[in-house]
């Protein structure tokens, strides 16, 4: 049976990657977590859209965990110290808390090779990209799930027959 590649199966849930800028805020970045909740991180890429970072959903929450602690010791105690936190989060860009480690795959690759980086990598979505580390697309977790059941279907109906 021939392998599944990723170029065949990247747009079944998103057909084009989130990403943001170098400088772009963390609202920027939150705000693509919002406008797309299937998706599980935020890629970061320079103006030749070359992937530079991957900015998680599980970061993302640690970041702002932070301004939910600060708001909170805002009101129980009178201090200008959680007002201190809480600007220099917000005021932080996507540069600042992205994760430079990349990891990806191509068209080209074996759903068994991007299923290996993301186990390794823990996560929950993998960037596409092509010669030179321009982003392309992504590969989600759904949309191997949905190749999975596609599968099963099949071989359900050839059992059947």
């Amino acid at each position: 049976m021939k392998e599944t590649l990723v170029g065949e199966i990247r747009k079944y849930i998103t057909e084009k990657p989130a990403y943001v800028y170098q400088d772009d805020s963390i609202y920027s970045v939150i705000k693509k977590f919002v406008e797309n909740p299937v998706i599980r991180a935020v890629y970061v890429i320079d103006d030749k859209h070359k992937l530079q970072g991957i900015i998680t959903i599980r970061e993302i929450l640690k970041r702002i965990s932070v301004d939910f602690y600060s708001l909170s010791f805002i009101y129980s105690e009178p201090s200008f110290t959680g007002y201190n936190i809480m600007g220099t989060i917000s005021q932080s860009k996507a540069s600042d808390i992205m994760n430079t480690e990349i990891y990806y795959v191509e068209d080209n690759d074996t759903i068994e090779k991007a299923f290996n980086i993301m186990f390794q990598n823990d996560a929950g979505e993998i960037p596409v990209v092509e010669k030179d580390l321009k982003l392309i697309g992504d590969l989600n977790v759904i949309e191997l799930l949905v190749l999975w059941e596609k599968k099963q279907n099949v071989n359900n109906s050839e059992e059947g027959s």
